[in-house]
Order: structure tokens, then sequence, then C-alpha cells
């Protein structure tokens, strides 16, 4: 629960008065984080090319939802300012300062960290008084630029004891990729109270309300390519819907951390989505002339609730050469899943290249009635953390956990099942020399079940949790103190879900990722800084159906290979000025489960420019921003074999002031 700075020994030894970091890096000095203020070109604070998000902008391989080729978001590996977190839906932006994805040696510092990565959310900071407002465009090039406002804001008490927080982010008018018209509205707390000489207590308070027109997906007639349509011209029902309310709030309670004593954290968050509508249309057997047939679902009344609750305590020895650190671990997490009534409207023959949509009546269809279904998780866990003066180190954990599922279908009686499983991690650094770091992990995880997509007979159930496994190894160089380069393979095993003979969404196979990857990032002169990475993997199925040939070996929807080139550039003779650009390489996806065909690759380019200046006292900053600067046309095919396109060449223009 503290950091262990391994390349400034010094700070081995306990200081009377002195307190050490909050949280328990491992790997503090030789894999720093970014800094998170998000006034700063995001290319330029980012410490590795894994991924991380400042306000709207990101940087990196992977996202939230894109890790070495998996869904971090159907993972449900989350943390929120260091607590456990069970997502039922992303936290308001209106009190996140920045997101990170916690992947390979940024893991190594984690107190029982999880296979596929890990997310951790940073809340609005609230230790100074600051006021930050953001107003921007959207959609500069368009008739209705589509404005939007993002605040934040924090004030303290006269003695610093207690201060809040607050966020706002917002707009009345947005389009999204598919031309869906789109509001949405946030809104949060953080107060922070300062109890005695160690306690602190957090509190999370946010509403999220977010609604557009339904979604529009696409699947191939056979093996033939998806022709172009306008992706400005919306093509679903008019009256499609997709309409949800997400609530998290909480506390967080933890002790500053000292020497040669116990520190504990106690945390209890909720997240929350009521979703009275959630539709999407549907375009089948799509033909290179756009011939279709067309239908939507459209589903009412879902609705997911879940808490997390965890009490760690730890308690560490440090000495001049060496300190241990022992950590307990109590988990409690809890889900219930209502899941939506159901219709499936079939319309009938349409084009999608003509854009005239024949509208159909909401009614038209018996909607399904609503099953339910819950699982709640407990863990016990044991962990222990070694430093040396010398640069070696160790993570090792071990946990037991146990989950009770039960399902309640519309019709029929209800199922429970019960399981147990001993999940571990363990990792260990060693220096190689004066620039030369190596590391090697091993961690054995629960993953959260994804759920049934539309397409599927079983729609929106909730699979049962799996087991992950993921092995590491990597190396660090540190070529200058500003530039640094990573390498790592690694190995991902976990069950994968398919479409059974009854088109019932199942875990019918396994699947391994077994890849590498390459980060550079740094400084190559004063003026210009780098981001760069590249993974490449291979993607492999195992099972009875990959053995008869009645599915292909790679998994559906997903890439092998993926590629990052980002570079920022600080304009000589004009302070303040900088410009940035990106280019994003996704590979080739198989777009059906016999990987007859693909999807191919594609790149894109992002170009950008920020001027930051003094505006009567106040920092300010203008930043303009070209997403898909090509306006490169290209279908991507999902997991569950409905395809979709990038969107348009977009360009945003915002104004900060305050910091």
């Amino acid at each position: 629960m503290r950091s262990l700075p391994l390349l400034q020994p010094r700070l081995l030894q306990a200081r009377p008065g002195r307190r050490s970091p909050r949280r328990l890096l491992v790997m503090a000095g030789l894999f720093c984080s970014a800094a998170a203020e998000a006034q700063q070109a995001t290319a330029q604070k980012a410490a590795d090319a894994f991924g991380q998000r400042i306000g709207q902008e990101s940087i990196g391989l992977y996202s939230e939802s894109l890790v070495r080729g998996f869904n971090l978001q159907e993972a449900g590996n989350y943390r929120l300012d260091g607590a456990y977190f069970v997502r039922a839906a992303n936290p308001s932006d209106a009190v996140v300062e920045g997101v990170q994805v916690k992947v390979g040696p940024n893991a190594l510092d984690l107190d029982f960290p999880a296979p596929s990565g890990l997310v951790e959310y940073r809340l609005i900071p609230g230790e100074r008084e600051r006021t930050k407002l953001e107003l921007g465009f959207q959609h500069l090039s368009d008739s209705n630029p589509r404005p939007y406002l993002r605040f934040h804001a924090a004030r303290q008490s006269k003695d610093r004891d207690a201060s809040l927080a607050v966020g706002f982010i917002g707009t009345h008018s947005a389009r999204y990729i598919f031309g869906n018209e789109a509001e949405y509205y946030g809104l949060g707390l953080v107060p922070r109270l300062q109890m005695g000489d160690r306690w602190q207590l957090t509190g999370l308070l946010t509403r999220y309300e977010h609604r557009y027109q339904g979604d529009v997906g696409f699947t191939p007639a056979g093996t033939q390519p998806l022709p172009e349509p306008d992706r400005l011209k919306y093509l679903g029902q008019p009256w499609s819907r997709y309409d949800t309310r997400n609530s998290a709030y909480g506390l967080i309670a933890a002790t500053a951390a000292r020497d040669n004593a116990w520190d504990y954290r106690v945390s209890s968050l909720f997240s929350g989505v009521n979703r009275p509508r959630s539709d999407l249309n549907l375009f089948d057997a799509v033909t290179p002339q756009g011939h279709a047939d067309a239908a939507i679902v459209v589903a009412r009344g879902r609705r997911i609730d879940a808490w997390g609750h965890e009490a760690m305590a730890s308690y560490d020895w440090t000495g001049e050469r060496r300190r241990h650190e022992l950590t307990l671990l109590a988990r409690l997490r809890r889900s219930s899943y209502r899941n939506p009534r159901v219709d499936y409207l079939a319309i009938g023959p349409v084009s999608i290249l003509d854009g005239r949509m024949p509208v159909v009546l909401a009614d038209a269809a018996t909607s399904t009635a609503q099953s339910r279904a819950a699982i709640d998780q407990y863990e016990l866990g044991l962990g222990w953390q070694f430093l040396d003066q010398r640069g070696f180190a160790l993570n090792l954990g071990a946990r037991r956990a146990a989950i009770d599922q039960i399902a309640r279908p519309a019709l029929g009686p209800g199922q429970s099942r019960s399981s147990q499983a001993w999940l571990y991690n363990a990792s260990a650094v060693a220096p190689l020399g004066e620039r030369w770091t190596g590391f090697v992990a091993t961690t054995r995880g629960i993953e959260e079940g994804v759920t049934a997509p539309e397409n599927a007979s079983n729609r929106f159930e909730v699979l049962a949790p799996i087991l992950a496994r993921q092995n590491e190894l990597g190396l660090r160089w540190q070529a200058r103190p500003d530039l640094a380069l990573l390498a790592m393979a690694f190995e991902i095993e976990k069950p994968s879900p398919g479409f059974d003979g009854a088109s019932a969404y199942r875990y019918l196979t396994e699947v391994s990722h077994r890849g590498i990857e390459l980060s550079l990032a740094g400084h190559l002169s004063e003026r210009l800084s780098l981001v760069a990475g590249l993974t490449r993997m291979r993607l492999r199925l195992r099972g009875e159906l990959v053995d008869d040939a009645k599915i292909g070996k790679r998994p559906l929807g997903r890439s092998a290979e993926q590629a990052l080139l980002s570079l920022n550039y600080r304009v000589a003779g004009l302070p303040g000025l900088s410009l940035d650009a990106d280019a994003n390489y996704y590979g080739a996806r198989p777009a059906d489960a016999l990987n007859r065909f693909r999807t191919p690759g594609y790149t894109l380019l992002n170009l950008g420019a920020r001027y930051r200046f003094d505006w009567h006292g106040t920092p300010a900053a203008l930043r303009v921003r070209v997403y898909n600067a090509g306006n490169r046309y290209a279908w991507a095919a999902g997991t569950s074999g409905i395809q979709t396109y990038e969107p348009e060449r977009r360009i945003m223009l915002s104004l900060t002031l305050g910091e």
C-alpha cells in the first residue's frame, strides 16, 4: 500500500516525521507513471505506449475496451483511486481526471493484479483549490458544430482538512459514428475529509444520463465485402434509442502510510445502470450492391446493480537495505442483473446505399419476458512484497475465491451453481546492468462473464465468470533518463465464447493469445517527444469444435497486430505552441467463425495543435484536433460477427481556462 522506489535506495531508511507514499509501487523507480494534468499534451506525458486517457484525449496501443486482444470492459478488472471497483458502467468523466491501462510493467506495483490487465480510474483531485472550464465543438466543420461543456472545480476548508471537488460534462447535441443524434449530461461530487493525523475519507457521488438513437450493425452476405454507405446518413429506425442512467457512489477510507506500522484501507463502492431502452438496428446478408435484410432489436428495462466491498491491512518492515510488506485482503462483490424485455422486429429487404428506410411501428411485436441473474463473489487474500537496495524485488499473492451464481429465467425453474478456486500472482524484478532491468510475472484470476450479443438467441444473457491465466517476461532499457524501451512476451489463456448450433452465445472453446509487445517512449530532443508501440500475437482456439473443423483456429473479430506512432513537437520561436500527430494501425480480423474471410487492416491518422497562453492571469489552452485526417473508410468485425465502420473525418476545437 506504499511506494518502494527501486532506484532511490536512500529512501529505504525510515525517517521520523516523514511519510511514505500510499501505494506499494514495486517498480516506481523503473516504470514511472505519467503526470496527470490535462493541459499538457497526452503524448508528452506517457511513460509507455500501453495506454492512458486524460480528459477526452487518449494515447497508447490499448484502451479500456482493448488490451492484448481482449475487452477489459468485459473482463471487469477495475480500480478507482486504488480501491476495488465492480463496474456496471464507466464512472462519469465528470469525476474522472484520467484513466490508465495497467498491463505488463506498470501492473507490477499492484497488490493482487489481474490477468489481461487492469483499468485504473483517477478521481478529480482536491488537494488544492482550482477551477477548470473547457468549452468545445465536437464537429467544427459541420453546419451544427455540436458544442459541449466540461467543468471541474475544487474548494477547501480554512484548516485544509476538508475539500470538495465537483465536475460536470454535457451537451444537448452530439452526433455519433452512425449519424445518430445524441445528448449526455454528467454531474459528480468528490468530498474528502482528513480525520486526525492518519485517516482520510474520500466520497463519490455521480450521475450520468445518456440518450441517443440506437446504434447500427452489419453482417455480410457470405464472404463478400461490405459496400460503403454514407457515414453521415442514419440508417436506423428514427424512433430507436439507447437511453441509460448510470450512477456511482461510495466511500473510501484509508490511512496515510507509515514505515514499520499497520496501514489500512476500507472501501464500499456502487455502480449501477438503469437502461429503459437499448435498441440495435441490424442489417443482415449485406451484398456489395447494398441490398440487405433489415431488423431491429428493441430492448426495454435492463438494469445492473453492482457493489464492491474491500478491506485491506498491510504492515511493512523497513530497514536501511531492504523492505518487506505483508498485506491481508477481504473482498465481497454482489451483482444483480435484470435482463431487458426484447422485441425482434423484421423489417425486410432494404438498400443501405440509397438511404431510404421503411419505418415500422415500435409496438409491432410482442416482448419476451424478463429474466434475472445474480452473482456473489467472496475473496480472502494474503500478499507479500519485497525490495532490496540493489534493485531486486518480489511480489507474491494468493487468494481463495468463492462464487455463487443464480439464474432466474423468464420461464421455468431457477438454476444456481457454486464454485471455488485458488487465485495467485507472482512477479520478480532484477537489475541486469546499469541500464537494463528484467522482470517475470504470472497471474491467475477471475474475470467477468460476457453478455450475449444482440444477434444471439439468448441475447443479453450474462454468462458465468471465468478463470484466466497470464504469463509475462519483459526487459526495460533506459536509453537516456528521458527515453525508455520496453520489450515483453506474454501469453493469456481463458475460455472463449461463440455461437452454438441453436445460435446461443456460450463458452465453447479455450483461447490463447501469445505475443510480443514493444514500447518506446520519451524525448528524442528538447522539443520532440515520442510514443511508439507494437503488438503482434498468435491467436488460437482449442476444443472439439476446432478439431471437427466446425469453426476456424482464429477467434472471430480479433486482430493479431496493432501499432502506434505518436509525435509531439514544441515549436521553436512560438512559446506555448505544440503540434502533434499519431498514426494507429489495426490488423486484419477474421469476419466469420470459419475464418473464410477477414476485414482488412487499416491505419488512421490524427493531427492536432495546442496553444497555451495566459489569459488575465489564468492559464489557458486552445486545442484543435483532426480525427481520421485522411477520412479513411474501414470496416472492422466484432467478436459477435457484427461489423461496424470507422467514423468519418472529424474536427474538434476546444478552449480550456484554468488548471
